[in-house]
């Protein structure tokens, strides 16, 4: 297929306000196609073009306005397509856009892991930008360089700028493929976590819970007696999110992609601070919050009131588990509740010995 149009163009549109056409210019130019080719273009398709157009002298396309006469662009276009062929071999391209036919490919496709960051973040840091044609959501498809196709679509849920992953491949081991787009450069350790087992559906029971206490049922309603005149504020599943963990490479990190750390943070039994709250869902997915205000925020805050996993304080730092407790007045877990919560951590990498956990609740 013949793109000299769609490539001249841009390159005109790049230089038009350049002084002069010169041999550093063309260069430039020249290192800007191999590194990051055009759209869906390959180094491959935009060399052969050009190459292709100058031989036959191709017509030169009119919509961006040159100054220089056809013969001075000419002479810079084959000056480009000379550096190009002594820059041989060429890079290799850590990932290719693809168009938006590709979302067929993603027919049986499984998320992998969210980005936290919004579209216009994530279109700087990998230079492509996301197609805001489709009525459910920008999307940006890319083949990776082993082969791997990628879909990065938002937004993550309901009220979330942050950015989800699909693999077209449900079968590629999302680890893999997570590995892949890190060693880019471009997507940083810190701000994509792995989904926690992303083909088991949310209400898919994988731990046993245990009940909020009789005592503070209702506690979040107008008029109870739980706390006298107060009202416990329970979270919906979009505001539950600013509380969530994630693990990543033996690693814990809050929702905004940092290294959770608890240092700051203070319970109602830890009024010295260093601790926070968490509660653990039947799903096994972290919910904590630094602060724990009598009548007004608990765990129950963080689970709504539903049945919980696991519940107690954690601490950490540098995202680093150095305590887990099972400090809960509203579950009171007994220990199979609490050893449940180790086992999910280790089992996402995390670092936790018998020697801390804390346990408060009878047996």
């Amino acid at each position: 297929m013949d793109y000299w149009t769609g490539i001249v163009q841009r390159i005109f549109y790049r230089i038009r306000f350049e002084p002069e056409l010169s041999p550093k210019l063309a260069a430039r130019i020249a290192t800007a196609l191999l590194v990051e080719p055009i759209e869906y273009l390959t180094a491959a398709d935009e060399y052969r073009s050009l190459a292709d157009g100058l031989r036959r002298r191709a017509p030169l396309p009119t919509p961006v306005q040159m100054r220089q006469p056809e013969d001075e662009l000419r002479h810079f276009l084959a000056q480009v397509v000379e550096n190009m062929d002594s820059m041989r071999p060429w890079p290799t391209i850590p990932y290719t856009p693809l168009p938006a036919d590709y979302l067929s490919e993603f027919g049986n496709a499984r998320p992998i892991a969210r980005l936290a960051l919004t579209v216009n973040q994530v279109e700087g840091r990998l230079a492509r930008g996301f197609n805001r044609d489709s009525e459910d959501g920008p999307f940006l498809l890319l083949r990776m360089s082993s082969g791997t196709i990628v879909g990065f679509f938002s937004p993550y849920w309901n009220g979330s700028d942050d950015v989800i992953v699909y693999a077209a491949d449900p079968a590629l081991d999302p680890g893999e493929v997570i590995r892949e787009l890190t060693d880019t450069g471009r997507v940083k350790l810190g701000r994509i976590f792995q989904l926690d087992e992303p083909g088991i559906q949310p209400s898919a029971t994988r731990y046993e819970t245990t009940p909020i206490l009789p005592t503070f049922q209702g506690e979040h309603l107008p008029g109870n007696s739980a706390w006298d005149g107060k009202q416990v504020q329970y979270l919906n599943d979009t505001a539950r999110q600013a509380f969530r963990l994630h693990s990543y490479d033996g690693l814990l990190h809050d929702h905004k992609g940092e290294l959770f750390d608890t240092t700051a943070a203070q319970t109602l039994w830890t009024p010295q601070g260093g601790r926070a709250i968490f509660i653990m869902d039947h799903d096994g997915y972290f919910y904590s919050a630094p602060f724990h205000i009598l009548g007004e925020f608990h765990h129950s805050s963080l689970s709504a009131g539903a049945p919980v996993a696991g519940a107690g304080e954690i601490q950490a730092a540098a995202g680093q588990v150095l305590l887990v407790s099972d400090q809960s007045s509203h579950y009171r877990p007994t220990r199979k509740y609490t050893h449940q919560v180790v086992g999910s951590l280790r089992r996402q990498g995390i670092s936790i010995d018998d020697s801390q956990i804390e346990y408060h609740s009878a047996e």
